[in-house]
């Protein structure tokens, strides 16, 4: 978690959908587990495309104001963005902010380790949570 002087990183949370309620209700609907690290994907081939993941941000910050922000998903190992960049803007406000993200269509072809950059005009580094792409092998019925 990161820190700067515009924000500060309190938690970041990996689900695979969101939804914001006519009553301003938040749901997070399949929350990835950090296990027993980071959070990860189990898949049970390559190549797989997940149709949708999303993060939870929440920062703090001692400001108000508006900041741009960009984030992207990229191979830990190679630096290669899977999908697409999504680009927003935050409401700074004295207290907790909420961000969400939510990107489509992300191609995987092999497993390995991921990271979500999130970088906020105003700060000098960016926000930063890993993930694992992971091959899941059922068990086998024993006879």
């Amino acid at each position: 978690m990161a820190d700067s002087d515009v924000l500060k990183e309190k938690s970041t949370l990996m689900c695979d959908d969101f939804r914001i309620e006519i009553t301003s209700k938040l749901i997070l609907v399949g929350i990835y587990p950090p296990t027993p690290v980071v959070p990860v994907i189990y898949t049970p081939g390559f190549p797989v495309t997940i149709p949708y993941l999303c993060f939870f941000q929440m920062f703090e910050s001692e400001q108000d104001g508006v900041a741009s922000f960009t984030a992207r998903i990229q191979n830990l190992e190679s630096g290669r963005m899977v999908g697409q960049e999504v680009a927003g803007r935050l409401r700074l406000q004295k207290g907790q902010i909420i961000n969400l993200l939510r990107f489509g269509a992300l191609p995987f072809s092999q497993s390995g380790s991921f990271g979500l950059s999130t970088v906020v005009e105003g700060c000098a580094d960016p926000f930063t949570a890993n993930f694992d792409v992971k091959l899941f092998t059922p068990p086998q019925p024993s006879n």
